[in-house]
């Protein structure tokens, strides 16, 4: 399991005199989803607001990833700053098999380790491109063609590779 140093509080309750505005992620959210109230340990909470309720773990104990009008980030945490951004981003996965982050759009795979982008396999989906399991010596994906026939593929957990 990663290692995580931060708590997360999601939609936390705020004071009725207000306070602080969430920081939005991006800086131009046009709908607010859910808002995060991030901790880092033996820091101050800050607050995100994002498009979906759900984050994610990281290989990197101080990052933490969302999904945001349809794109993923990685936030540094303690920095208050954004990492990473993965445009068309529908689905990340924790593969701790191979100390990665998969962040999935319909057609590439992302591949965040906790120094930053590992590899990206560009285009190697038709449509609907899904990581179905994380195994020691690949990941299994599938995905869907135009007459809608599913198809399962592997690519090398290291370099991104189609094997």
């Amino acid at each position: 399991m990663f290692e995580i140093g931060f708590g997360v509080e999601v939609d936390p309750e705020f004071p009725a005199a207000g306070g602080d505005s969430p920081v939005r992620i991006p800086a131009n959210l046009p709908t607010i989803r859910a808002v995060l109230r991030v901790t880092p340990r033996g820091g101050d909470a800050w607050d995100v607001a994002v498009g979906t309720a759900g984050w994610w773990r990281t290989p990197n104990p101080a990052a933490i990833a969302v999904i945001s009008d349809g794109d993923g980030y990685v936030l540094d945490v303690i920095e208050r700053r954004v990492l990473l951004r993965f445009p068309d981003v529908l689905r990340i996965r924790e593969d701790e098999l191979h100390d990665q982050l998969l962040l999935t759009t319909a057609t590439d795979l992302l591949a965040v380790g906790a120094e930053g982008v590992r590899w990206r396999s560009d285009a190697i989906g038709r449509a609907d491109l899904k990581v179905e399991a994380v195994r020691h010596d690949r990941l299994v994906l599938s995905d869907y063609g135009v007459a809608a026939e599913r198809r399962e593929f592997s690519l090398d957990p290291l370099t991104g590779q189609v094997k």
